[in-house]
């Protein structure tokens, strides 16, 4: 479902309340914006974010270890491409 809202002068939105109420978003509660390139993404901002980490089934031995082997790779190819190979 969608929703149009209008943008104040101030540059400020209003949350649809059937959407604060689907979501139980309260006063204080604090949502992300996204810059997509095109669009805008918004988010909530997780109440609690090491709850929902703690639920996240990653390794991180092997995330660690794969960002390692991507930067590295990222890095040679830059040196390369400085150099002319």
């Amino acid at each position: 479902m969608a929703y149009e809202v209008k943008v104040t002068r101030q540059g400020q939105t209003t949350i649809p309340k059937a959407l604060r109420e689907k979501y139980r978003i309260k006063e204080g509660d604090t949502v992300i914006y996204i810059d997509l390139g095109d669009h805008i993404a918004l988010l909530l901002s997780p109440k609690d974010p090491l709850k929902i980490l703690a639920g996240l089934k990653i390794d991180v031995e092997e995330t660690v270890y794969e960002m390692k082997k991507e930067a590295l790779k990222s890095a040679q190819e830059l040196v390369d491409r400085k150099l002319g190979r």
